[in-house]
C-alpha cells in the first residue's frame, strides 16, 4: 500500500515577528512494516533545514527565520508504502504477565512506563478505572482490546472541548475530546498495569465505507503497546481500531509533549492564527520517479539550543 500525504501548518501573526526558530516532525518513520520512500519540506519564507534524529529514532528538522514576517507556512509532503501487519491473536498466554515483569527495568521501555507531562494519574482517572473494573486479569491482550472498545464507547468525539495543552482531566470530566485525549487516558492505564505503552502522532487514512470518528483533514494519534511474542502493537481508542495498513506512523514519545508535529520561538509581540490542513492519498502504485531510490539516510544527531521567548504549538490532534 502506498500514500502520498501533504500537511500543511500555516501560522499568521498580528504584527511582524523575527527569529521565529522552529522544530519540526513531520517525515515518516521507516521502521516495522513501514517505509518512507520520499518527504520533502517546503518553508516560506524561505529557510534551511537541519535534519537529526531524536532518542526515539524521530526524524526532526530545525530551522530559523530571523527577518521581519507575518506568516509562516510549513507543507511537507511525503510518499509512504506500508504493507499489512501480521494478524494480532484474540490473546496471550496469561505467563506474558510474567514476562512484562521481567521486562520493567530494560532502557527500551523504561520512559514508556513513566507518567509524562500530559499522560499522567489524576484522582479522576481513578475514578474511571475503578468504573470500568481496570486491573491485572486475563492477559494483557484482551484487556487492552477490551479497553481500546471501553474508551470508544464511553467519550464522544467532540472537537473543540479540549485543547492541545489540556489536561486529561477535560475529557474525563466531560466525557468527551479528540484523538489525542483518548490516546493519553488509554497510555496511563496500560501502564498502570505495567504494560509498556507510547503514543504516536501521525495521519489515518480515510474513505467513505470505513466509519471513523477522527477528523478526515487532521493529524492522528493512537497507542502502542508492548506485548510478549507480538512486540509494538497499535491500538486507535478513538475508532475502536487494531492498528493496520490506514495508519501512517510518523512520530513516537512518552505522550503528546514528545511527539507534537510542530513547535518553536519568536521574538515579538503578536497574537498567532494557527491553520492546519492535512490530506492523505492512496497510491494504487508507487510514482515512477521513487522506484529507483535508496532506502533514507541516517542523520547524525545533535541537539538545537535556543531560548524562547513565545511558544507556538501544532493544533491539537484530531
Amino acid at each position: 500500500m502506498y500514500y502520498a500525504i501533504t500537511h500543511l501548518t500555516t501560522y499568521k501573526y498580528s504584527s511582524p515577528v523575527t527569529d521565529s526558530v522552529m522544530e519540526v516532525r513531520k517525515q515518516p518513520r521507516s521502521d516495522g512494516n513501514q517505509r518512507c520512500i520520499n518527504m520533502e519540506l517546503d518553508i516560506s519564507p524561505d529557510a534551511r533545514t537541519h535534519p537529526f534524529r531524536d532518542y526515539q529514532g524521530n526524524m526532526v528538522h530545525t530551522f530559523d527565520v530571523p527577518a521581519p514576517h507575518t506568516r509562516l507556512a510549513i507543507k511537507s509532503e511525503a510518499v509512504v508504502e506500508i504493507k499489512p501487519e501480521r494478524p494480532v491473536p484474540d490473546a496471550l498466554p496469561e505467563s506474558a504477565w510474567d514476562v512484562l515483569d521481567s521486562q520493567r527495568t530494560t532502557p527500551e521501555f523504561y520512559d514508556m512506563l513513566i507518567p509524562g507531562k500530559y499522560a499522567r494519574q489524576t484522582d479522576l482517572l481513578k475514578a474511571y478505572a475503578e468504573q470500568i473494573n481496570w486491573k491485572r486479569e486475563k492477559n494483557p491482550l484482551t484487556i487492552l482490546r477490551e479497553l481500546n472498545t471501553q474508551i470508544y464507547s464511553d467519550f464522544d468525539y467532540q472537537q473543540g472541548v479540549t485543547k492541545v495543552d489540556s489536561p486529561i482531566d477535560i475529557a474525563l470530566e466531560g466525557r468527551g475530546g479528540v484523538c489525542q485525549d483518548f490516546a493519553h487516558i488509554m497510555l496511563v492505564l496500560a501502564r498502570q498495569v505495567g504494560i509498556p505503552a507510547r503514543y504516536v502522532s501521525g495521519y489515518l487514512f480515510h474513505r467513505e465505507e470505513y466509519v471513523d470518528r477522527s477528523d478526515v483533514d487532521a493529524s492522528h494519534a493512537w497507542v502502542e503497546t508492548w506485548l510478549p511474542e507480538l512486540g509494538w502493537v497499535g491500538f486507535d481508542p478513538t475508532n475502536n481500531l487494531i492498528v493496520n495498513d490506514r495508519h501512517v506512523r510518523v512520530c513516537i514519545g512518552n505522550d503528546y509533549a514528545e511527539a507534537l508535529p510542530a513547535r518553536g520561538v519568536f521574538k515579538g509581540s503578536a497574537e498567532t492564527e494557527l491553520t492546519v490542513k492535512v490530506q492523505v492519498q492512496r497510491l494504487d502504485e508507487l510514482p515512477i520517479e521513487y522506484r529507483d531510490l535508496s532506502p533514507e539516510i541516517v542523520m547524525p544527531h545533535y541537539e538545537p539550543d535556543y531560548s524562547a521567548q513565545q511558544i507556538q504549538q501544532e493544533q491539537q490532534q484530531q
